[in-house]
């Protein structure tokens, strides 16, 4: 007689329990996220044309549906509720919409209301559970019933991650002199008012929370070639105060998919946002041409840097890291970087810079690349100076 067919699969052959998945834990706050990473990869050449990135920022748009709420942190209710952080504005008939909390928007808000290291402080107690939470919820309404001034709250709709369901977010805060200046609009401005960038290839466009990057070649794509420096034109912003609006030039080399920015200090057009945005836009043609010239200076400085030697380059490069205040994992990780094979060989001063740009490449975070690559750029800066007085040493021809 055959055996009967099992009915259930939860234990094991010898009739211990099966192991369970563990679920998914909510996120407590909203991390930051990726929205586009679009363009060129390590060794793989592919641009888009400008319209496309408008084109792209005009559905993110449409989807979350941007709004920006000027209320006192006294008519916001602020709860640390079943592992997660939420945002309820007073209205007059009572609560208003549950929002989820971006945790740049819950950093800011801390900063701005709490003592040091506040919002870290009940973020841990809120982790002991209910009564924690209960706790937290009480010490952040005992800090905001007396601040009566009002604040500039940015919010989006978005995915809730846990129900799927369409939710509206708090991403940032800002005092009511901050000037909204989205994505969208800068990338209409730079059409609108600067014919130069519109044919330009978009090498890499990146769109996160915190920032968006355009690297824009200042060469036409069948010029560019594996591991040849080109100048390039990079473009910022950030819509939760995390990046200003920026313009400034650089090179960029296919290999490395990171770019160097210039140390000039002429050489970056940026813009804070405060006061009328309108500014921004009335300066974004003559910063085009001023930070293209500038990106030619930064590529005259690499071609340089080949033919300057470094006696010791992981030393080195150390030295100059640690002065920069780099962490010691980056410093390490740009040392083991002088050995990959995109690197230009031969410990020079550009074998150098290009290891801190690769190192670079390896963080996920926007806006920490960004302070990386400066990192080469004034290394760079330095190693030619020290090369003119002696302190490093010049290859003969």
């Amino acid at each position: 007689m055959p055996a009967p067919t099992p009915t259930h699969t939860n234990t094991l052959t010898n009739g211990a329990p099966m192991p369970q998945p563990t679920p998914t834990p909510a996120p407590r706050l909203i991390p930051d996220r990726t929205f586009a990473a679009q363009g060129s990869t390590r060794g793989v050449l592919s641009t888009l044309h400008l319209e496309d990135v408008r084109d792209h920022l005009r559905t993110l748009h449409t989807h979350q549906r941007p709004e920006e709420i000027e209320r006192s942190f006294s008519q916001m209710h602020l709860s640390f509720d079943g592992g997660r952080v939420y945002a309820q504005f007073l209205s007059p008939r009572g609560m208003g919409e549950r929002m989820l909390v971006h945790q740049n928007a819950y950093q800011q808000m801390s900063q701005t209301l709490l003592p040091a290291r506040g919002g870290g402080f009940l973020l841990d107690q809120s982790a002991f559970g209910a009564q924690g939470e209960k706790v937290s919820t009480l010490s952040w309404a005992t800090f905001a019933r007396s601040d009566e001034k009002p604040r500039l709250f940015r919010t989006i709709l978005t995915r809730d991650p846990v129900t799927g369901e369409a939710t509206r977010m708090i991403r940032s805060q800002h005092s009511q002199g901050y000037a909204p200046y989205d994505n969208l609009r800068y990338v209409e401005d730079l059409l609108a008012n600067a014919p130069e960038v519109v044919n330009l290839p978009v090498l890499q466009y990146h769109n996160t929370d915190g920032a968006m990057r355009l690297r824009f070649a200042l060469k036409p794509g069948a010029e560019i070639t594996l591991n040849t420096p080109i100048p390039m034109l990079e473009a910022w912003n950030g819509e939760t105060g995390r990046k200003r609006v920026s313009l400034n030039g650089g090179i960029w080399k296919l290999v490395c998919t990171n770019g160097m920015g210039s140390w000039e200090r002429d050489a970056e057009w940026a813009w804070r946002h405060y006061g009328s945005s309108d500014r921004i836009s009335a300066g974004v043609r003559s910063a085009v041409e001023e930070t293209t010239v500038s990106s030619t200076g930064v590529l005259d400085a690499y071609t340089k840097a080949l033919d300057v030697a470094i006696d010791d380059a992981a030393a080195w490069l150390e030295r100059e890291l640690t002065r920069e205040k780099a962490s010691q994992t980056f410093v390490a990780r740009a040392q083991h970087a002088l050995t990959d094979a995109t690197t230009t060989p031969g410990g020079l001063l550009a074998s150098a810079v290009d290891a801190v740009t690769l190192a670079a490449q390896e963080t996920p975070d926007l806006v920490e690349q960004a302070e990386y690559e400066a990192f080469a750029a004034r290394i760079l800066r330095r190693g030619l100076v020290g090369a003119r007085d002696g302190r490093l040493v010049t290859i003969e021809a």
